[in-house]
């Protein structure tokens, strides 16, 4: 899988992005026809989120747009990965807007959670992270075989250190102690029986996420920020939002309870603001 994945790469970097664009993005919606239950999952989200952005129901012509619009993105998020080593060659660089918010959580020396979403480009965001600073990681699921291997290398030629929970845990405190930047995806939906599941307020429904982001806060004392980078039609801009303001009381459950609802609530206004470039392919709420 990895020389496949290798090979296809130097492969596709020589067809015009656009047309690439167009062909994923044929491929991504006979996809989601067929598979149901996926896209059943993207309407039921959107319903959600929508109803709360707007104050009632969408309408059935309102959510198809959204969805339409939310697989474009995705199917050019597809491409992007499989680009990044010719975007970076011609200097595709986004600027950040609001760096001087990351320069000032930085300055607590401590180290700085960003915590991300499934949402625009994930990897073009941590490579607009990388090219500004330096020692900068990220916490992966480790998939196994050449296809992990494939996506460590590529996030590793553009500074982007990986943390694999179940090999290099230590690897993410040594990042801030470091005053590092360790990006962490917090909208990953648990049950509530999983370890280290919190529930918290979403879009006005009840969830259970990951804590692992204010676990790891509360444990080192660094700053928690949500970013990302937002797309605007082909192009990015960072944007690494503000610094999540947290109080430890000393009551660990109420505290991870707490910084994990703040969070989600930095997450909520980000979703709000663009719906369509966020990727939740499974049902968020129960």
């Amino acid at each position: 899988m990895y020389y496949i994945l290798v090979f296809f790469t130097s492969l596709i970097t020589l067809i015009p992005i656009k047309i690439l664009y167009a062909i994923s993005y044929y491929i991504t919606k006979i996809i989601f026809f067929f598979w149901k239950e996926k896209y059943n999952n993207v309407k039921e989200n959107y319903g959600i989120v929508l109803s709360k952005k707007t104050g009632s129901a969408p309408s059935a012509d309102e959510l198809k747009g959204i969805i339409d619009a939310n697989l474009k993105n995705y199917a050019m998020f597809n491409v992007e990965f499989l680009y990044l080593n010719k975007m970076v060659k011609k200097g595709l660089i986004p600027d950040i807007r609001g760096k001087e918010k990351l320069d000032e959580a930085l300055k607590k020396e401590k180290g700085v959670i960003m915590c991300t979403l499934h949402f625009s480009n994930w990897d073009i965001a941590g490579l607009t992270i990388s090219s500004h600073y330096g020692n900068v990681w990220a916490v992966a699921d480790d998939l196994g075989g050449g296809y992990s291997k494939f996506i460590q290398e590529t996030r590793g030629k553009y500074g982007i250190n990986i943390v694999l929970p179940n090999k290099n845990l230590k690897d993410a405190y040594r990042c801030l102690e470091n005053n590092g930047i360790l990006n962490v995806l917090v909208d990953r939906p648990v049950l509530p029986s999983e370890k280290g599941a919190v529930e918290v307020q979403f879009f006005g429904r009840k969830t259970f996420v990951a804590s692992f982001a204010a676990r790891l806060a509360l444990k080192t004392g660094a700053a928690l920020m949500l970013g990302c980078v937002v797309r605007e039609g082909e192009k990015f801009y960072g944007n690494p939002g503000e610094i999540i303001e947290y109080n430890v009381t000393g009551d660990a459950n109420s505290d991870l309870q707490s910084i994990t609802q703040e969070i989600m609530k930095h997450a909520e206004k980000l979703v709000s603001a663009h719906p369509e470039q966020w990727y939740m392919f499974r049902r968020f709420w129960k």
